[in-house]
């Protein structure tokens, strides 16, 4: 049974769409909602797949609704209703994540068909939702038997007792996600340490493997990856016919944890010069506007301190160096090539006044404004 809520403020239109098809017979169960905010109790309360709202409502309207009802619900497809005002709009909330709209007026059965073939898209989006949640199943109990036949001496990770507190989960995991390499390093030796301890007990040994696998994966999900690659990165490694079972045990947990390692700094460090590079497109074009660094941050949602340091590391200087000598570079420019007077130079630049111009003009170039234009004069 799919669940269908309608919602429209018009109490002639709501009763055509919810009695004039007989939507049980179609697999369908009916909520009607008389505004936005009645259409909203219903979907905390109910499961709802398909939501057909009118996109002008009293109070809440139906965009609102909409993505407020997805905030509930993510999977939730909505269908929006619209009159001919309100068509560029109607249009335009599909880029918002509508599956589909309706001008006014339109027959029942033309409704019946936008929501039969938003239902069919439902429906293969949980038929694929769910083919990759068995390949991944099937994955893992793939490698489970590899490790097994591999490993024979281990317990049966199924029979493992309950294990509620993971410290190196919470350790391993923080160091895979911002930690160095020599850092990760230390880890796994630490980690090596513990499995040369606990190896004449296979249950407690795989324990720790347990911990390792699940920090490396809570890892990844925390950073947008899907476990398949983590999957895939563990089965590459595993010995074909190891025989030191336990150095061959050691030597996988590490080779595994250095390429999910460098996989995550190689995409972190792709998105960091992707984000270093617009914030330096930035100032190049706003320098004059006294932009600061707690503003970038505020704007970017990070600390201050956080971005300082990413700055620092990817541009080699300060970002106050950094505007500086943009500043300074102008400003040579200026007093070189124009006859513009010290305090236009330094209105431009963003100055308050010309004093100050010039004072930090000498003690980031070493002359003042007057006597670097003099200096170019003689050299002429």
């Amino acid at each position: 049974m799919c669940n269908l809520l309608i919602a429209e403020d018009e109490k002639y239109l709501r009763e055509k769409v919810t009695k004039n098809v007989d939507w049980e017979s179609y697999g369908y169960k009916v909520f009607a909602a008389a505004d936005g905010e009645e259409a909203l109790e219903i979907i905390k309360n109910e499961d709802i797949h398909i939501l057909v709202t009118d996109i002008r409502m009293p109070g809440m309207d139906g965009l609102e609704l909409t993505e407020r009802a997805k905030a509930l619900n993510e999977q939730i497809k909505a269908i929006i209703i619209s009159g001919h005002a309100e068509f560029e709009l109607a249009q335009s909330s599909i880029r918002l994540g509508v599956e589909d709209y309706l001008l006014k007026p339109f027959r029942t059965q033309r409704l019946l068909e936008v929501v039969e073939k938003t239902r069919a898209k439902l429906e293969a989006e949980r038929e694929r939702l769910e083919q990759e949640r068995r390949q991944e199943e099937q994955a893992k109990q793939n490698l489970e038997k590899r490790i097994r036949h591999v490993f024979g001496w281990l317990a049966d990770p199924r029979s493992l007792p309950h294990h509620p507190e993971a410290p190196i989960r919470h350790r391993l995991g923080e160091i895979l996600r911002t930690g160095t390499h020599s850092e990760l390093e230390e880890e796994i030796a630490l980690l090596h340490t513990a499995m040369d301890e606990n190896a004449p007990d296979p249950d407690k040994l795989l324990i720790i493997l347990s911990d390792i696998v699940l920090s490396t994966f809570t890892a990844m999900k925390a950073l947008g990856w899907d476990m398949q690659q983590g999957i895939q990165v563990m089965n590459k490694h595993l010995p074909a016919d190891p025989q030191d079972q336990l150095m061959e045990l050691k030597l996988w947990v590490k080779s595994f944890l250095l390429e999910i390692n460098d996989l995550i700094k190689s995409r972190q460090q792709g998105s960091v010069e992707q984000l270093i590079a617009t914030i330096k497109a930035y100032v190049d074009e706003h320098y004059r506007s006294r932009v600061t660094l707690g503003m970038l941050a505020e704007r970017l949602n990070m600390s201050t301190s956080q971005l300082s340091k990413l700055f620092y590391e990817y541009v080699g200087e300060n970002f106050s160096d950094y505007v500086n000598r943009l500043k300074g570079q102008k400003a040579k420019e200026l007093l070189k090539g124009t006859d513009q007077r010290i305090y236009e130079i330094a209105d431009y630049l963003g100055f308050t006044d010309a004093y100050y111009f010039s004072a930090w003009f000498k003690r980031t170039v070493g002359v003042s404004p007057t006597e670097y234009r003099e200096g170019l004069s003689e050299e002429r």
